[in-house]
């Protein structure tokens, strides 16, 4: 997660890109620390479960992500303009990888939604894994409704990052999409930065295709076993590992 996203950068600006890295490394993990430690005092102090460390961990994602958006609107503002918009779902038909923490953050939302939309969203992941598993390689996200994001708020940092400056290319499937290299390079050391801090608690953070790994997270367990997120939390690397059988 710490190689620069474009060979075409100079050796300075690739300095530069592994120093940014470093600078968001050391600040996500200081915050990273100190709202764990914020959610343990709370917890101490109120008798509710020490577990809530484990869910700060995971709302912590939600810096990034607020710090993506930051970057994506400043280059709106200084750079070209990506041809991005609403209904426009091209990307939405590509693999997309989220870590851990956004995973978890992602089942967590689905969780607050109405039973018959959490079933309707259950189906459509475990339809998408089991064509994935089957070799479909190109086929739209569970969350790909009527060509919007059902998750838009909670969508992965891959997400916010993605950006084309042609629909053309878009549409016609293009090898190579023309990019912002300045947001990419400023997305990338956030996201990888951030990655790192999770590492350093030790949490993993690692990528995961979103599909399977959010079905992975609403999966049931056996009675009285850990939940995904106490696993994770626990620092198990397989707490996104599928556990039933698919339909």
């Amino acid at each position: 997660m710490t190689s620069p996203p474009n060979p075409a950068l100079t050796e300075a600006e690739q300095a530069a890109f592994l120093q940014s890295i470093a600078r968001v490394r050391s600040a996500a993990g200081r915050a990273l620390r100190a709202v764990q430690a914020h959610a343990m005092q709370g917890a101490a102090a109120h008798g509710t479960d020490a577990n809530v460390a484990a869910q700060a961990a995971v709302d912590f994602i939600a810096q990034l992500h607020k710090g993506l958006d930051t970057v994506a609107e400043q280059a709106r503002a200084t750079g070209p303009q990506p041809a991005c918009q609403a209904g426009c779902a091209h990307c939405c038909h590509l693999r997309v990888e989220a870590t851990e923490p956004e995973v978890l953050h992602i089942a967590q939302h689905l969780h607050t939604l109405p039973g018959a939309d959490q079933a309707t969203t259950l189906l459509r992941l475990q339809q998408h894994v089991a064509a994935a598993s089957a070799g479909t390689t190109r086929q739209p996200c569970s969350f790909l409704v009527n060509d919007r994001c059902a998750i838009y708020s909670v969508r992965p940092a891959a997400c916010r990052k993605a950006h084309s400056l042609s629909a053309v290319h878009c549409a016609e499937q293009s090898p190579t999409i023309p990019q912002n290299l300045r947001l990419l390079v400023d997305a990338e050391a956030l996201m990888a930065g951030t990655a790192l801090a999770y590492r350093d608690q030790p949490l993993p953070a690692s990528a995961h295709e979103l599909n399977a790994a959010v079905l992975a997270a609403l999966d049931g367990t056996p009675l009285h076993a850990p939940s995904a997120l106490l696993r994770w939390y626990r620092g198990d690397e397989g707490a996104l590992a599928l556990r039933t059988t698919l339909p």
